[in-house]
């Protein structure tokens, strides 16, 4: 049965349960260890919002608390969005996945003639991976589209088209460039006239730094002074106003978001086989896959499959669709792009808090089929600890990504205190590849990890939860 979407009748909250108090202690207890300022959370049920409320400060200069109506500068999240645009155009036969995205830029380089629009949904088109993108582009407070686009096509190419996953900002700051083509519009008013306006999204917008904006938090980061060694809450600081920010530029509320999720219920603004694609995993030129949509991260978890994003600024939207679950978290304990310092794990926030209030969806440990492949990981976790890992066991990305955040991944470990042991819980084989959950116990603490490995017994991702 469709739930219908528009309208604020979807957001009446239910009666409180047994369930929200146990959510609440556990969100302020991960709130206090990870020093998290504030944090807004709303959790849905097959499109009617249950739960919606703030926790903490929004801006701790002026001890503003946070409320469900805080305003948040969401990140990534916006991928799903942009993503959603692209899909409401291939609905109206305005363009083809299959396009190739030279045909809507202007003087673009010959190496991106092979490049799709399904490239740049997936992220496997090859272009320069986060970064190392954008390398040229000297960053004032105002960054025009024109001087954005020069420093991308500025940029080397990582890979062929096809040949692997890499995150790519560049490449859906491109699909923003091709909606606009398409459309004749700005970005920002197509999102709004096909999305946040039909849907009652009022107090979402896109990045305006030269306007005010209400109930807006502030955003932090922990960083670690080397001069005294000690951790500091300090601002983040992400002052510039690009004109076309559809890589990260949305600004929203979880009532917002949840007007959003239960709009993914109906056919409206997208129709219920263009989310099938969105939500299904990219496929690269040798056949494998890659666990990534069209601006959705895909994963099973006991049996169900779940989809989500997070945003770098300590957001995170998780949703598992056939129990009609949907959990937003959003906080202002974000990252820098570079340069030492830790966010939110909002990701692990939004997952237990979906175990909590969805028995289907707990982990507990489950008997071990491969005793020898747990062995084998355990080894990878504790070199993980120590910043390293065997390229031999990974793929080239993985390989790269544990180089390039030796530090923080130091530090995560760190928190957890030396590692103790790992218990699996939770194991499912699809489309040929093991996607495992660990449960990974040190002596202060213990983290779930994702494990995915491809059927040639090659780790393409190792991810916190």
């Amino acid at each position: 049965m469709r739930v219908c979407v528009l309208g604020l009748a979807l957001l009446v909250l239910a009666a409180p349960s047994q369930a929200p108090d146990a959510v609440d202690d556990y969100v302020r207890a991960q709130m206090k260890s990870q020093g998290i300022p504030g944090l807004a959370l709303g959790v849905a049920r097959n499109g009617r919002l249950v739960k919606a409320g703030g926790y903490g400060v929004a801006d701790l200069d002026n001890d503003v608390p946070v409320t469900a109506e805080t305003v948040f500068e969401v990140a990534s999240i916006t991928k799903q969005f942009t993503a959603s645009l692209i899909m409401t155009l291939v609905e109206q036969g305005k363009l083809r996945l299959d396009d190739k995205v030279n045909t809507y830029l202007t003087d673009p380089p010959g190496a991106w003639r092979d490049i799709t629009i399904y490239h740049l949904l997936t992220h496997t088109a090859g272009l320069a991976p986060l970064g190392d993108d954008f390398k040229s582009m000297v960053w004032t407070s105002t960054v025009k589209t024109p001087a954005l686009y020069a420093a991308a096509k500025a940029d080397a190419m990582g890979s062929a088209p096809g040949a692997k996953f890499s995150y790519s900002d560049v490449g859906y700051f491109l699909l923003g460039m091709v909606i606009e083509k398409v459309t004749g519009q700005r970005y920002k008013d197509v999102l709004s006239e096909r999305i946040l306006t039909p849907l009652g999204m009022t107090s979402s917008r896109m990045l305006d730094q030269l306007h005010t904006m209400k109930h807006l938090a502030r955003g932090y980061t922990l960083y670690t002074n080397p001069a005294t060694s000690v951790q500091e809450t300090v601002n983040i600081r992400r002052v510039q106003d690009v004109e076309l920010p559809s890589h990260y530029g949305l600004f929203s509320t979880v009532l917002d978001l949840a007007r959003w999720d239960a709009a993914l219920y109906s056919d409206r603004p997208l129709k219920p086989a263009s989310l099938q694609q969105m939500w299904t995993s990219g496929k690269l030129s040798d056949g494998s896959l890659t666990g990534y949509g069209f601006g959705w991260e895909l994963s099973v978890r006991r049996g169900h499959k779940t989809v989500g994003h997070s945003g770098i600024t300590g957001t995170y939207i998780f949703r598992v669709p056939d129990v009609g679950l949907t959990v937003i978290v959003l906080t202002n304990l974000g990252r820098w792009t570079s340069g030492p310092s830790r966010g939110a794990d909002s990701r692990r926030i939004a997952s237990e808090v979906a175990a909590l209030v969805e028995p289907r969806l707990r982990f507990e440990a489950i008997t071990d089929p491969d005793p020898a492949l747990t062995r084998k990981l355990h080894g990878v976790f504790t070199a993980l600890a120590g910043g390293t890992v065997d390229s031999t066991l990974v793929s080239p990305s993985v390989a790269k990504e544990v180089a390039d955040n030796k530090e923080g991944i130091v530090g995560f470990f760190g928190r957890l205190g030396a590692l103790r042991s790992i218990e699996l819980v939770d194991r499912v084989e699809e489309g040929g590849e093991l996607n495992l959950r660990y449960r990974v116990i040190g002596e202060k603490d213990a983290v779930r990890f994702l494990v995915r490995i491809t059927t040639a017994g090659t780790i393409v991702e190792l991810s916190p939860e």
